[in-house]
């Protein structure tokens, strides 16, 4: 195992944002309000989705079919997936910069579900900038749940943890981080990540 420098960042809201017109798209398309799709990702089944009980069109399908969309599950998750997935590349310009600084390694560590993180890594190119996407559905269990970071410190073969540097937007997942002894650090825009990363060897 390594306790060189490593580098640990959360997906959604630090390297991925939704397209400003995606609850546009998603009304004008299938006649949803943001709000209900919010209210799918916040659900008990999702919860198992992101856990990697349960596949997503396996719960896209039971969501919709109350809604008449059930036969539009694949249509829907080509969808949510172009528009909920922009990538920043000036953080990721960042990274790889600190990489070759440090000659540390670099993670993601995100609640995603198998088939979002395939798209990111292969069709949208995360996997050329990450040593491995660590993410809740390959290890059983999400952020903030303390056995998410020990589980994931084994999987990115750290030995120490305060070799870890995290940065989330989420404060609770911060915390939890850093009960972990993981260093972490919260994101609020590439400002405070290039200051993060100034200091950090």
């Amino acid at each position: 195992m390594s306790s060189s420098p490593v580098l640990v960042l959360d997906i959604d809201g630090v390297i991925v944002h939704s397209a400003p017109d995606w609850p546009a798209k998603l009304q004008a398309t299938f006649g949803l309000a943001a709000e209900e799709l919010l209210g799918f990702f916040q659900s008990p089944i999702f919860a198992q989705v992101l856990q990697g009980r349960l596949d997503v069109h396996v719960a896209l399908h039971e969501w919709l079919e109350p809604r008449d969309l059930a036969d539009r599950v694949h249509e829907f998750v080509s969808l949510w997936l172009e528009n909920d997935s922009i990538v920043d590349r000036e953080v990721l310009a960042m990274a790889d910069a600190w990489r070759g600084r440090t000659g540390g390694r670099v993670f993601a560590a995100s609640n995603q579900e198998h088939h979002r993180v395939a798209f990111l890594r292969d069709h949208l190119g995360l996997g050329a900038h990450f040593d491995e996407i660590v993410y809740s559905a390959a290890l059983g269990v999400c952020k903030p749940d303390r056995v998410f970071f020990t589980n994931a410190q084994a999987r990115m073969a750290v030995t120490a943890a305060r070799a870890i540097l995290f940065v989330d937007d989420r404060p609770a997942n911060v915390d939890a981080a850093r009960m972990c002894g993981w260093r972490a650090a919260l994101y609020r825009g590439r400002e405070s990540l290039a200051r993060v990363l100034a200091h950090v060897e």
